[in-house]
């Protein structure tokens, strides 16, 4: 009902005169709804009508009754201010054409499931099967792309592309690595796959090169497939062992000690928009604030050719800038939550955390909280040696 009363055009009208009852039975009878009556006082009502009503009744009630038009709005009477403004319309009849042409082409390419670095190495790869930012969708063939992402990727288990409006989105879901298989008949090292603090070494053939509380930097080698010794025969063997090591991962964050609080003025300023899709065009001049907040305090749908169409009243508040001490102590513990958090998505599942340690301190008006978390893990892996 809103809507159809914003699209036809509705005015708020105030009625003074005595028997206001009797003004509302001459409209009734004369086929006008009027609604949201509101009585002021004894000889002053409050309505709403439609257009045409409006039209109408200031024909057909007596003079006694003073009929004041406080407000008029809806899509006619929009029509009507903006008549006279023939730039402004046809900019709007451009915008919606220029959004409507927009919805056939790709304006952002999104890659899900993998890391970030591979990620950005797959978006380039899909430049060269056709999928990138200004690529017309109508050209994509989807079936072809995922088929040769399948092919070309053994890591990928799957991978999945679609279009969510002016949006390429490609999910891939990585495929379990298998399990290393080491080759007994091949002599090989033993190495560190991480700088660590050795823990303890478990030499089942070949020689321990390291020692408990030895530390060690990543490709050193902890158990050698080499064995010689002085006037003995060279000896070639697969080393085979465990290597236990206390490892640190660093994850580091820091936030602004002075919180930054906007402070209302009073002052206040009200816009109209008009929203197409994701864009808007102002009916009204800009806020004359340098700094605001806005809310949207009012909004009326209309049925757009090929696109939601909305005209939005927003409220701008004036506010004033103010920088106020942070809580350190609260934010000393939000930050080291947060570090710890992120320490922890650095440990690989088969590690045993077995402590962390925390240290602080203040740069550039900011608190910067660096959290090492310790675990104990095997830190060895096979290379082979060249006979």
């Amino acid at each position: 009902m809103r809507l159809w009363k914003f699209i036809t055009g509705y005015v708020m009208i105030r009625v003074e005169g005595l028997s206001l009852e009797k003004f509302l039975n001459i409209a009734a009878q004369s086929g006008i709804t009027v609604y949201d009556v509101q009585r002021v006082s004894y000889t002053v009502l409050r309505a709403v009508i439609s257009a045409h009503g409006y039209r109408k009744i200031r024909r057909i009630v007596p003079e006694k009754y003073r009929i004041t038009a406080e407000k008029k709005a809806g899509v006619p009477f929009g029509f009507i201010r903006l008549s006279g403004r023939k730039v402004l319309l046809i900019g709007l009849a451009c915008l919606c054409v220029a959004v409507f042409v927009a919805s056939f082409f790709v304006w952002d390419v999104r890659v899900t499931g993998i890391e970030k670095r591979e990620a950005i190495a797959l978006t380039k790869e899909m430049q060269s099967l056709g999928v990138f930012v200004g690529a017309f969708k109508g050209g994509v063939d989807i079936k072809e792309i995922e088929t040769r992402l399948m092919v070309e990727h053994d890591e990928f288990a799957w991978a999945n592309l679609r279009f969510k409006g002016v949006v390429a989105e490609i999910e891939v879901v990585l495929a379990e690595p298998p399990p290393e298989m080491v080759d007994e008949t091949r002599p090989c090292d033993i190495v560190a796959t991480k700088d660590a603090l050795i823990e303890s070494i478990m030499a089942l053939k070949g020689r321990a090169a390291v020692a408990k509380g030895q530390t060690v930097r990543e490709g050193d080698v902890l158990i050698s497939g080499f064995i010689w010794d002085e006037g003995l025969t060279r000896i070639l063997v697969a080393a085979r062992g465990e290597v236990i090591g206390s490892v640190w991962y660093k994850a580091q964050v820091s936030a602004p000690m002075f919180n930054e609080t906007r402070v209302p003025t009073g002052r206040t300023q009200t816009q109209r928009v008009i929203a197409i899709g994701a864009d808007t065009a102002a009916v009204d001049a800009g806020c004359e604030f340098e700094e605001y907040d806005t809310e949207v305090i009012d909004e009326y749908d209309v049925v757009g050719l090929f696109l939601p169409v909305k005209v939005i009243t927003l409220k701008h508040s004036e506010v004033k800038l103010r920088l106020e001490p942070a809580d350190l102590q609260k934010l000393m513990v939000d930050l080291e939550e947060r570090a710890f958090y992120d320490a922890q998505g650095l440990v690989p599942d088969n590690a045993e955390v077995v402590g962390h340690e925390t240290v602080s301190e203040e740069k550039d008006g900011n608190l910067v909280v660096a959290v090492y978390v310790q675990t104990r893990e095997n830190i060895g892996k096979v290379v082979y040696l060249e006979e």
